[in-house]
């Protein structure tokens, strides 16, 4: 189920460049991102062009899916890194895949990386100036990508003034084309502060709406964010 990987991309991207403004940060941990050694655990129920229902956790920069429905996807699993690194994983397979690049800027597969991606790990600002977003003041980030293999060359990210919420992203390509857009929606509560709620990702073909709910808040085993936990035959290997 490709659209998980997009989804989980773009969660951890929002995590990658911002670990030198306050601001930022507090944007990240909002998102579930960010959260320092406890994680966040989500219900998400994708709706629009694709429909499917799955559990999220997130941690140290990293984040586990498990599919619950469609029917014929139960039990697909994912694994998506705040740098880059995602994996995919599905009853009948030996071991889990590599997603690349290239697949995680297609289709489905965007979606993950969007939800995924963390701002603060990968990404540098390069600039900042006043904005609006929803009718609120604004910071308005220009982020850039540290290497070339991060997904997305330039992001663009809103963080309201008042609250430091992260409203919306731009993704572009290293041509400067912009790939895709997301908002984000903040109607949770988690340790007494606003939280991720809703995130619509929108391209020139379709638009995805993630709804997050049933948020809990814990320090889950590192071994749920491993490849071996994924399924199939285990791994001697080195683990990331």
């Amino acid at each position: 189920m490709k659209t998980l990987f997009t989804i989980a991309s773009t969660l951890l991207f929002l995590h990658t460049a911002f670990s030198q403004d306050a601001a930022l940060r507090q944007a990240e941990q909002a998102r579930g991102i960010l959260t320092g050694n406890s994680g966040v655990q989500w219900t998400v129920n994708v709706s629009g062009s694709k429909s499917a229902k799955f559990v999220a956790t997130s941690q140290g920069g990293k984040i586990f899916a498990e599919v619950i429905e469609p029917a014929d996807a139960q039990g697909r699993k994912y694994l998506a890194e705040a740098k880059g690194n995602m994996w995919f994983w599905k009853p009948g397979l030996s071991s889990p895949v590599s997603v690349s690049k290239r697949q995680r800027l297609s289709g489905d597969a965007a979606i993950g990386d969007i939800a995924s991606t963390s701002y603060v790990e990968g990404y540098k600002v390069d600039g900042k100036e006043d904005g609006e977003v929803d009718g609120e003041a604004a910071t308005v980030y220009t982020l850039k990508a540290n290497s070339l293999s991060d997904t997305y060359a330039m992001i663009k990210y809103w963080v309201t003034k008042s609250g430091n919420l992260g409203k919306k992203a731009e993704f572009y390509a290293r041509s400067g084309t912009l790939l895709r857009t997301s908002t984000m929606e903040y109607g949770n509560t988690a340790n007494g502060r606003p939280f991720l709620s809703s995130m619509a990702i929108k391209d020139s073909s379709r638009k995805i709406n993630l709804r997050f709910t049933d948020v809990k808040l814990g320090n889950f085993p590192a071994s749920m964010f491993t490849r071996e936990n994924l399924g199939g035959t285990k791994s001697t290997g080195s683990q990331r």
